[in-house]
């Protein structure tokens, strides 16, 4: 029955931290997945049902699905009604004994329900609660529910992705909901931190129209303090040239000459063309932003005519920033994968050993968790209400009885 490497746990930086994660889809579960990683105790409460992403199918593997496995990992599992007085009792029976509550529920929902951050702070007013939106808690949108698409689409983000006279494109991962959730997982460190100094819980807001604004950085900042309206410019930046995807005779490949002295080696060890470094049109960054066309037409040429793996050879030896496009499947496999010791291997309660994708980061001395697979819906649910709320089991066997909360039936000895 996997739940949670203890061993590991003990050595990683959130060891002794317990959170309740009433998070659904991508941002609240992403957020407790990477506090999981690093060691906290995360107990994921979910309905009856189960949470939406576990059917979001095709693909499946064994009949889960790969959305929740992927962001669900170094979680214990309990299933529960919290409509229901018995479910809101346990809930909060469990909060009694958290550092932290994590949900992403529409407005009101977790409220109505008697489990909000004003009941909470009651029971525990150590308590940090964590509560993820779409646009805020108060205010004139408040009501509105939240979605990556929706995110991308009204802050810039969409405006600003795609080809020149092209359409507004939405990026093809949910970025906003992955962005979210590490901007929550942060606010709930720090505010673990300043919890140490006065032993006082707080309310932290996040919301993805907010965290989606703020990623448009420079962009943002430009139009704050010039007043302009940044348009979409393709595969390149809008800061420095040149830099984008050229077509090879076998390929793509990405680049991205970052600065003077890079200019001056593309030119030279790159292009065989030295006289470009001196070119007016392209002597500076400056010149080159504004003469962008004049640059494309003079590159497509000596790019197309050479292979990828040629190009590639000439920009690395002169030091300049390039890449081939991979897809998903070839990057996962990819030497700087494999270097980077990213894919690992999770146990799974039904499924035997999957693998997982790992932290992109480490630690010089505390450790991050051995992944362990998502759980099962309801898989913990017993041993979290014994061990955490204190329930016994005859309370618990009442539960299950009234449909309360569940557990997974016991077959073929997987459990």
């Amino acid at each position: 029955m996997p739940a949670t490497n203890c061993a590991m746990i003990a050595k990683a930086p959130l060891s002794g931290i317990r959170i309740l994660d009433f998070g659904q889809v991508l941002a609240a579960p992403f957020a407790t997945m990477v506090l999981a990683d690093q060691g906290a105790e995360v107990i994921k409460v979910e309905p009856l049902s189960g949470e939406p992403t576990r059917g979001y199918l095709p693909p499946d593997v064994g009949g889960e699905s790969p959305y929740f496995l992927a962001v669900n990992r170094n979680k214990r599992g309990v299933a529960l009604d919290l409509k229901t007085e018995a479910g809101r009792d346990a809930v909060i029976a469990l909060a009694k004994q958290a550092d932290v509550v994590i949900e992403n529920f529409k407005t009101g929902v977790m409220d109505r329900l008697g489990i909000g951050y004003a009941s909470l702070k009651v029971c525990n007013p150590r308590i940090i609660y964590c509560s993820i939106s779409g646009y805020g808690r108060q205010g004139p949108f408040a009501n509105r529910s939240g979605y990556d698409p929706i995110a991308q689409a009204e802050s810039g983000l969409m405006a600003i992705s795609g080809e020149p006279g092209g359409v507004p494109t939405r990026c093809g991962v949910s970025i906003v909901d992955s962005m979210t959730g590490l901007f929550a997982a942060q606010a709930i460190t720090s505010a673990l931190y300043a919890r140490g100094s006065n032993a006082e819980g707080q309310l932290i807001e996040v919301s993805l129209f907010g965290t989606a604004l703020n990623m448009m950085v420079n962009f943002a900042g430009q139009s704050l303090l010039v007043g302009d309206d940044p348009r979409r410019f393709g595969s390149g930046s809008q800061v420095v040239q040149p830099s984008g995807l050229y077509a090879t005779k076998d390929g793509e490949v990405m680049i991205t000459v970052g600065s003077e002295g890079m200019y001056r080696r593309f030119c030279e060890m790159v292009l065989n063309r030295s006289d470009l470094a001196i070119d007016p049109r392209f002597v500076t960054n400056v010149e080159r932003v504004k003469n962008k066309i004049e640059m494309d037409t003079l590159l497509m040429p000596i790019f197309g005519a050479m292979k990828n793996s040629e190009a590639i050879t000439r920009m690395r030896a002169a030091s300049i920033p390039c890449g081939e496009v991979l897809g998903v499947r070839d990057a996962l496999s990819s030497p700087m994968a494999d270097a980077l010791n990213l894919v690992g291997r999770a146990p799974h309660t039904k499924l035997g050993e999957l693998k997982t994708l790992l932290p992109g980061y480490g630690f010089s001395k505390t450790k991050i968790c051995d992944p362990i697979g998502a759980p099962l819906l309801g898989e913990h649910t017993r041993i979290v209400l014994k061990e955490v709320a204190g329930y016994d089991d005859g309370q618990i066997d009442k539960m299950i009885a009234n449909g309360v909360a569940v557990e997974p039936k016991e077959t073929d000895g997987d459990l």
